[in-house]
């Protein structure tokens, strides 16, 4: 038995009454300034760091997306947990050094950081942050498409895909226009917390519908043993993989971003450790006991149905009264992560293209008043790829197509960090000729004519081969610029940062 639409709709009106509420408060501690729209005035505490690096991590992907690909590939997907912790451990390693640069030089943008080590190149700055924008078009889509699917999965098909992307558009597009940045880690924490539980609400229902673990898993196996047989008849995919979703994924410009908003490194240390942690639980192993044993509760998808959507029709099949909880976490999970995609676009296209990388001069204000209508222009962009069919595609591959894009960031920002020669040239052209690569890799044919590696590595290889041969090639950048960076960065590894005197406000802290 379906959940009725009429349920659906009003479980949703409520919803947006209170996500409305917290965008007011959050528009009312909001300033006009760039800086505490898109990074809270850089005092995020630990609570709201970490429900915020969480809920954006999660998402459709974790909700929907992972119990999916358990459903339909099995064991196949137990690699993710590696990833699950060695990527909130880069978070702890170059998040530090982020911040530090970014505290020293007022970076709001990952093109702040590259574009002005590279001797405030323009060209770097703008293929900087259209990467970043590039880069989060895929990855905000499946929040679109993942709370379609999940309508249509609960309802029997009685609420259409439309009904659920249109209304999950105007809904993060309202709140962050409003409330800015503070709305969205706010919402974070709240709406972390309902996903979260719900996976976990899922995991004992799942198991209870199976008659126990191991029950559901037998039968699991008898269904398609197969799936539950690990085979690594694909290594240059799991490497790839490895790549996306331990090494791009901390330097995808929302999570590059968030590194920003710490109150101190401290807070960004345990940030890793907490999310590292909690992320290993909920997106692998309740993924797994979710689509692991539904394969066993649902051996065939109903007609039309994606494994994407088998967390709702497991709700549909066995519990439609729970449909209503389902559907606020859906929506949970895809808000929160939504919601910081945008914000770190617009910031992207304000204040990296228009402000400084075409030099049109705005005022602080005005920067932010541009800033919200480009939030409504990406959500309208977003909204039509998630209608279109390459937007509907299955959650987990169409994030990594995106995710995959900020592996071009990392050749640059290591010789920042580390490399003398490091050279504007390389940094420019680097980009450039990564990302002409990476879209055509990734969204036409020429990607298959690479062997064994997945397009993201070899576009990896590419960028790094082309930043090393170039810079080797040019005047490097100047070593009084190289000076200052390194030694923010020398100071500030080699201090002890001893505790504060006093704490932050409640909301924040």
């Amino acid at each position: 038995m379906a959940v009725s639409l009429s349920t659906v709709v009003a479980v949703l009106a409520a919803y947006m009454v209170a996500v409305a509420v917290i965008g007011y408060y959050g528009w009312k501690r909001t300033g006009n300034t760039p800086e505490d729209y898109y990074l809270g005035d850089r005092n995020l505490g630990v609570l709201v760091l970490t429900g915020t690096v969480l809920a954006t991590w999660f998402s459709t992907f974790a909700f929907l997306g992972g119990p999916g690909f358990f459903y339909s590939s099995g064991a196949g997907w137990l690699f993710f947990g590696l990833f699950n912790i060695t990527g909130p451990l880069l978070i702890w390693v170059i998040g530090t050094r982020f911040w530090l640069l970014g505290q020293r030089f007022d970076h709001v943008t990952p093109s702040d950081l590259l574009a002005e080590f590279y001797e405030d190149d323009d060209v770097v700055r703008i293929l900087t942050a259209l990467i970043g924008i590039f880069a989060l078009i895929p990855y905000a889509t499946i929040q679109l498409s993942g709370v379609g699917k999940a309508l249509v999965g609960l309802t029997g098909g009685s609420a259409p895909y439309w009904a659920g992307v249109l209304i999950l558009t105007a809904m993060v597009a309202a709140y962050i226009y409003i409330g800015g940045l503070r709305a969205v880690a706010w919402t974070d924490v709240i709406q972390g917390f309902i996903f979260i539980g719900f996976l976990l609400l899922t995991s004992w229902f799942v198991i209870d519908w199976a008659g126990g673990l191991g029950s559901g898993f037998a039968a699991a196996l008898e269904a398609a043993p197969d799936k539950w047989t690990y085979q690594d008849n694909n290594p240059g995919a799991w490497y790839t993989g490895a790549l996306v979703w331990t090494m791009a994924w901390v330097f995808i410009p929302h999570m590059w971003q968030r590194m920003l908003m710490a109150r101190n490194p401290r807070v960004i240390a345990k940030t890793a450790a907490i999310s590292g942690t909690v992320s290993l639980w909920a997106i692998t192993f309740l993924g797994l006991i979710i689509g692991g044993i539904g394969s066993g509760l649902i051996p065939a998808l109903p007609e039309g149905q994606s494994a994407d959507a088998i967390v709702p029709i497991l709700y549909s099949e066995f519990f439609p009264a729970g449909g209503v909880l389902l559907t606020v976490a859906a929506f949970a999970a895809a808000m929160s992560t939504m919601g910081s995609q945008i914000l770190t676009s617009s910031s992207l296209f304000v204040h990296d293209i228009v402000n400084r990388g075409l030099d049109v001069e705005l005022s602080k204000e005005r920067e932010s008043r541009v800033g919200r209508m480009f939030i409504i222009v990406f959500a309208i962009v977003v909204l039509a790829f998630a209608m279109s069919p390459a937007g509907r595609r299955a959650i987990v591959p169409l994030a990594s197509d995106g995710v995959a894009l900020a592996l071009l960031f990392i050749p640059p920002t290591l010789g920042l960090l580390f490399w003398d020669e490091a050279s504007s040239a390389g940094a420019r052209w680097s980009l450039l000729i990564g990302f002409i690569f990476m879209q055509a890799a990734i969204w036409t044919s020429f990607g298959n004519l690479f062997p064994y590696f997945g397009a993201p590595a070899w576009g990896l290889a590419l960028t790094a081969v082309v930043y090393y041969g170039v810079s080797k090639m040019s005047d490097p950048v100047p070593m009084d610029i190289q000076s200052e960076y390194r030694e923010v960065l020398r100071e500030g590894m080699s201090i002890r940062e001893e505790p504060e005197a006093g704490v932050g406000t409640p909301a924040d802290d």
